[in-house]
């Protein structure tokens, strides 16, 4: 009986180390900045050499195909001993160490001071030591951010996904998306659905439009940005009218759109940036494009996110559309 009681209480207190644990994370206050911002920790003396050239090589790389110029990210610095109280909740944090002696190393961590947060500690023992890390570590750094700030978007969309939309798209398409609340159904087509989510902000008008469409898979030429154009403007032409009499959505000729073969839930996809304009009226602005074959049905799925939003930054506006079409599910 002993034995056993001793073996209770063992457990029990086990168990309350576990909570006590899981306790402690829960406590953790929520992470604090807006979607796209960095915080960089790192001593000025670094930022005002190699180090900051390269911090701003990664940060304010441009995004592609937008119609002005944007930063990938928002960066801030701040220097380690001012590193404290709020600043220590921030979303996306690089913290950059340096002393004599410091072997290079980078190590990537989440929820260090707050809930939901990412950060990337790289540590080494000079300036040219810390560049040569991020000089090998450009792309990864975006990824990494960039992935986590989708996670986030994604996370928030199931908080209160559309489901009425989201199962309409399921039925026609047999792939689901966590949709949010906002979009509405423009149009439904035999090939295709328009969904769109309009606001304002102040004065300005800001539209976020989805376009789902399929067709018949015949080559792998669907792939190439001609094939691209030719069948988002044979959709568009005839589906998505502007404010005027006879206009209608094409593909701006004179931006060629970037691509990028990518892995979106286990399905080899063409990701396509570029920018879209109104025949016949004063509209455009960017769009984002995701082309699968559905291999079962020997069909082409084409995801298609536009923004309009004139006079503001246009970034985090198809990052949102990018998290939307990330969520992609069989």
């Amino acid at each position: 009986m002993v034995r056993i009681v001793g073996l209770i209480l063992t457990l029990a207190i086990a168990l309350s180390a576990c909570d006590q644990i899981k306790t402690d994370k829960d406590l953790l206050p929520g992470s604090t900045g807006k979607y796209g911002e960095v915080l960089v920790v790192v001593d000025t003396s670094l930022e005002n050499g190699a180090t900051g050239k390269l911090l701003n090589e990664i940060f304010n790389k441009a995004q592609p195909a937008l119609p002005k110029l944007e930063p990938q990210f928002r960066v801030s610095t701040v220097a380690p001993e001012s590193f404290k109280s709020i600043l220590k909740r921030g979303r996306n944090i690089v913290k950059i160490s340096v002393g004599k002696g410091k072997s290079s190393a980078t190590q990537i961590e989440k929820d260090v001071w707050a809930k939901d947060q990412l950060l990337i500690n790289i540590t080494a023992s000079d300036d040219a030591k810390v560049a040569e890390i991020l000089e090998k570590n450009i792309e990864n750094i975006r990824a990494h951010f960039n992935e986590k700030e989708i996670e986030r978007l994604i996370k928030r969309h199931k908080l209160q996904p559309y489901k009425e939309v989201i199962s309409e798209v399921k039925d026609l398409f047999g792939y689901g998306l966590t949709i949010p609340p906002g979009f509405e159904k423009m149009e439904a087509f035999d090939n295709g659905i328009w969904l769109q989510k309009e606001k304002f902000v102040g004065k300005h008008q800001v539209i976020q439009g989805i376009l789902i469409y399929k067709y018949d898979y015949t080559s792998d030429s669907t792939f190439s940005v001609g094939e691209l154009i030719q069948k988002r403007n044979l959709f568009t032409e005839s589906r998505i009218e502007g404010t005027r009499d006879s206009s209608f959505m094409v593909v701006y000729d004179e931006y060629k759109p970037d691509q990028l073969e990518i892995n979106l839930n286990d399905l080899y996809t063409m990701e396509s940036r570029g920018l879209w304009r109104m025949e016949n009226d004063f509209m455009g602005g960017p769009f984002l494009h995701y082309t699968f074959v559905d291999e079962e049905n020997n069909s082409v799925i084409n995801l298609d996110g536009f923004v309009y939003a004139p006079g503001l930054q246009k970034r985090e506006y198809l990052r949102e559309l990018e998290a939307i079409f990330k969520s992609l599910k069989s």
